[in-house]
């Protein structure tokens, strides 16, 4: 029998001996998953929150017999360190960070009155991975992942896991502890409810299985019984049948060759780190797959939160875990010591989720270490021979002990170059994949210039199209998902990495678009440098850059027809949706009876040309190709300039409105407008208006954009809003708070209620209240 142990808990800041026997009365009252401190989202000391805290927990254990029955506490995440006693028993201290931790707590658990006390040690500590030098993330503090309480039968399941190939095949590790005389062990194997098979081996065949992949995640769930003298024990995993292979040809699942496309995530939010419960974990792997359409994700730098590995096998999306660690390798025992321990532990806990295609067993960006990563190697291949082993590195030519040889290619500069031929790498004849790129090369925040978002994003689309010609390569993962915090050494200064496709409070940039045209199948279409004079240097009117995955696209100055666009294959041949670029803001609006349809088309060439350079950038060679119509014409600078402001609106004239609409087999599907704001409005969203205390406390993501009449959110706006509940709901984090880049989020938790209630938030702003109602169960 599980019990959750999540809400009641007390805490209090700091430890004292004396806490042993009662906590000061100055403790709180928190649930789990919880943050010892709730930070400024930016500009905070990271210092702050390295220290002692202490949690205690009274709870019953109804009906427990030591003499038939034996008892565990686990721990699913607690930073760093965790050191319970239980009514007076010291437990031990263990390094949990991100792993699990489990106790044996059968003789010191009572039917009642159980009181728990747990010293959470949240210090760096340089003989603990990733620590020992200056480290690109922060770690945070708490008891932030859920408690639960195992009562078992003497006689029971020690652990459980399962391979399952695509041809039907199912192995099973199962293993019985405690006295084994009288005990029986069986299995069953269901779908969707449904038993299909009863069997007691450990390898079995089902014949012709729904297979787990991308489109279709068939899940099955295997039940292992095993019934003694001491009762009956039961314990379940969900499982997919499926083969995912990396060779030197590429990446294959099921047999068919699948190019990755992903990116990685860092499980930080704002105010609180890593420190939300499932249903923030769950938003983040549906943002990953639904939102943006990847097909991969890399949890960096570390083993990640069940739920969000739950959601990934329901939702189809693969994952490449990563063993803590960032850069440094410690010379000492204890810390090559803790980085074996993490790598166990990362293997027990994640080898059963269908959705993790390969185990990264290898210091993010470390200098080659052949003993202790041979070491790693042989472990895991032996522990899961069915998945393969990666090692990140970011320097070419490395010793390459892994199955899949795994480079940081961060030489993407520009627009014209994605990644290196992985040729360059001397790989060897191993598989190849990209794990990181773009990212710090350019950071971009979500207030930052439009010509600077739209920059992060051709960086991004660029490495796209790469990845698909280098027809060999596994696939690229770009860096990355969601902005995070970090350490003081890094970031912009203000404790952020401005690296992600979305900010912080999940909030998507421009570069989001160019991965969910790729993949989604509802019509995707983006402006991203919307067509706005006075945000360009000089005032100019750049060409618009649409990320789609429509066939073509059609604009519209006014209600006149300019021109229809097409994919811009020839710049990106490769990936499946190149973006599109409107260069020709004249189009069939020209209308000039003087002037002949040939010499119109130059003419208006020279006039996008005029609008997207300036007059003070054009050389000779730039108006050759024009100058001999101009003259043959006898078009005066007078007439040029009249014809500049009647065709380009530019500057000093009255803005357009512009409209881009997008088709699909020749049917309209999508439609953007733009043009000059005059009225405003606040939009909301909530990624869930249901909150339901099941293990833990339930989250919403509540978004709040600031848009024009067009639905355009306004980049630039940074009102201050504010935020009251009623109800059995509360605000993570400040309840003032300024919009950054337009919008912002803010995450609202359910209290613990024992009947359905409502609950509202009311969100304030200078355009008056606005209510979303939630209900908490």
């Amino acid at each position: 029998m599980k019990t959750p142990l999540n809400f009641g808990w007390k805490f209090v800041s700091g430890f004292r001996d004396e806490y042993l026997k009662r906590l000061p009365s100055g403790s709180v009252s928190v649930d789990i998953p919880h943050a010892p401190l709730v930070e400024p989202v930016s500009y905070f000391n990271e210092q702050s929150y390295q220290g002692l805290w202490t949690y205690e927990k009274t709870f019953d254990a109804p009906g427990f017999d030591p003499t038939r029955q034996a008892a565990f506490l686990t721990f699913e995440g607690v930073m760093l360190k965790v050191h319970p006693y239980l009514n007076g028993d010291d437990l031990g201290e263990r390094v949990s960070g991100w792993v699990p931790v489990r106790y044996d707590i059968a003789s010191s658990l009572r039917e009642r009155g159980n009181r728990l006390l747990v010293v959470v040690d949240s210090r760096e500590d340089p003989e603990i991975p990733p620590f020992g030098k200056a480290v690109d993330y922060l770690t945070f503090a708490g008891i932030y992942r859920p408690v639960r309480l195992d009562l078992v039968p003497l006689a029971h399941i020690g652990s459980l896991h399962a391979s399952a190939s695509m041809d039907g095949r199912l192995k099973i590790e199962a293993e019985a502890v405690g006295p084994a005389e009288g005990a029986s062990l069986s299995f069953a194997l269901f779908e969707g409810g449904e038993l299909i098979k009863r069997f007691s081996e450990k390898e079995t065949t089902i014949d012709h299985p729904d297979l787990w992949s991308v489109s279709e995640p068939n899940l099955y769930t295997l039940t292992a019984t095993l019934v003694s003298p001491y009762g009956k024990d039961e314990r379940s995993i969900r499982i997919g049948f499926r083969d995912a292979a990396f060779d030197k040809k590429g990446f294959s699942l099921n047999g068919k060759k699948t190019k990755l496309i992903g990116l990685n995530r860092h499980q930080n939010y704002p105010y609180v780190g890593p420190a939300l419960p499932a249903g923030a974990q769950r938003d983040d792997a549906e943002i990953l797959k639904l939102k943006l359409g990847t097909n991969v994700v890399r949890t960096s730098h570390y083993p990640q939160s069940e739920a969000f590995l739950d959601r990934c096998d329901e939702l189809g999306l693969m994952v490449i875990d990563e063993v803590p660690g960032w850069q440094y390798v410690g010379k000492d025992k204890a810390w090559r010591d803790n980085y074996y321990y993490f790598l166990r532990a990362m293997v027990e806990k994640e080898r059963d989720h269908p959705s993790l295609i390969a185990y990264g067993i290898r210091i993010d960006e470390s200098a080659d270490e052949d003993e202790l990563y041979q070491k790693a190697n042989d472990y895991v291949h032996k522990a899961d021979p069915s998945r393969a082993t990666l090692g990140v590195r970011n320097f070419k030519g490395s010793s390459i002990l892994e199955d899949v040889y795994a480079y940081n290619d961060f030489s993407c500069c520009g627009r014209e170059h994605g990644i290196d031929d992985p040729k360059t790498w001397r790989a060897k004849g191993h598989a190849t994949l990209v794990s990181e790129h773009n990212g710090h090369m350019y950071p971009t925040k979500q207030y930052s210039g439009s010509v600077r978002r739209l920059e992060q994003a051709l960086r991004h689309a660029r490495v796209i199209d790469d990845a698909f010609k280098f027809g060999d390569l596994s696939g690229v993962i770009g860096w990355c998902a969601f902005d995070y915090n970090t350490h003081q050494d890094f970031g912009s200064g203000d404790h952020i990495c401005h690296h992600g496709v979305y900010d912080i409070f999940r909030a998507p940039k421009a570069a989001a678009y160019v991965y969910a045209s790729q993949n989604s199948s509802t019509p995707v279409m983006w402006v991203a440098n919307p067509p706005v004079t006075g945000d360009n240097d000089e005032a100019l009117l750049k060409p618009l850059v649409v990320f789609t995955n429509c066939d073509y696209v059609e604009l519209f100055r006014g209600a006149e027809f300019v021109e229809a666009f097409r994919p811009d294959e020839k710049g990106y041949p490769h990936m499946p949706h190149p973006p599109i670029f409107i260069d020709d803001f004249i189009g069939r609006t020209f209308k000039e009876g003087d002037i002949p349809p040939k010499a119109a088309a130059k003419i208006k060439k020279a006039l996008n040309l005029v609008g997207q350079t300036g007059m003070a950038h054009l050389g000779v060679k730039n108006l050759l190709p024009y100058i001999p119509t101009i003259l043959r014409r006898r078009l005066s600078m007078e007439r040029l300039v009249a014809l500049y402001y009647k065709y380009m609106s530019g500057w000093g004239e009255k803005a357009v409105i512009w409209t881009v609409r997008g088709y699909r087999d020749h049917q309209p599907v999508i439609e953007k407008r733009f043009g000059p704001s005059v009225r405003f409005s606040y939009r909301y969203d909530a990624s869930s208006q249901n909150l339901n205390n099941g293990d833990t406390y339930d989250v919403s993501r509540v978004t709040i954009k600031f848009v024009d009449e067009f639905g355009t959110t306004l980049h630039y706006c940074s009102r201050v809003i504010s935020f009251e509940t009623k109800g059995p709901i509360e605000v993570i984090g400040p309840t003032s708070v300024a919009l950054l880049g337009g919008d912002v989020s803010v995450y609202v938790r359910s209290k613990k209620t024992d009947r359905r209630e409502e609950a509202r938030l009311i969100v304030k702003t200078d355009l008056g209240d606005y209510p979303i109602d939630f209900t908490v169960e």
